[in-house]
């Protein structure tokens, strides 16, 4: 038992920093130009939150995201090199299920707090996310945008049903908090500057739950 306490989070990792973000710098060459085609989508998503639209069209856009990001990051790649990642990308899956069989008619709109905070978190997720890598003094070829990354889509995922739904989506946030908080621990394992954002996407949603319940 006394030998758990020596472990440290880097112990568990099972690849370098440079491989990693290697994969990351492959996995967008692969891909171009969706990077341009998803966030387009995501800030569609953005512009029916700040008119309050029906998120009956919106979601279909979020399900997407997650459906592709777990097909073609999650499990063609970075499983290669972190095998537990295989159960992530089915929960990814079952992630972008859970949004298809939410999508309902539009409805009342949120308290103030929740959609502009939710709009906040959807920023963050399709504008600050992709800036985040030379932020970190790695290349821009490594940045992680919406619909093809794990981390920004989940952050902006969240901001989208926090914004777009009139009741707290309890159903949709457990799957991306609890990425948040995976990813946030194996960025902080790597020393990545941008290990904070995660765990402030986790903070912030809360906060705007139980402040809108006031």
């Amino acid at each position: 038992m006394s030998d758990w306490i020596t472990y440290r989070l880097v112990d568990f990792l099972m690849f370098s920093p440079r491989v990693y973000y290697r994969l990351v710098e492959r996995y967008n060459h692969d891909v171009w130009p969706l990077q341009i085609i998803f966030i387009a989508g995501g800030l569609f998503v953005l512009m029916l939150a700040v008119r309050r639209k029906n998120r009956a069209i919106a979601f279909p856009a979020l399900a997407i995201a997650w459906a592709f990001c777990a097909w073609q990051f999650l499990w063609m790649r970075y499983a290669v090199i972190n095998w537990p990642v295989s159960y992530a990308a089915a929960a990814f899956l079952l992630q972008a299920g859970l949004i298809v069989v939410s999508i309902r008619p539009a409805g009342a709109p949120p308290p103030a707090v929740r959609l502009y905070g939710g709009i906040g978190l959807m920023l963050l997720g399709l504008i600050a996310y992709p800036l985040l890598a030379p932020f970190a003094g790695r290349s821009i070829a490594s940045a992680e945008s919406f619909g093809l990354m794990p981390d920004p889509t989940a952050t902006t995922t969240l901001g989208a049903v926090l914004a777009l739904s009139p009741k707290p989506p309890w159903l949709l946030l457990p799957i991306p908090l609890l990425w948040c908080a995976v990813s946030g621990l194996t960025l902080w394992a790597l020393q990545d500057p941008g290990a904070w954002v995660p765990f402030a996407s986790i903070v912030a949603t809360l906060a705007l739950v139980l402040l809108s319940r006031r």
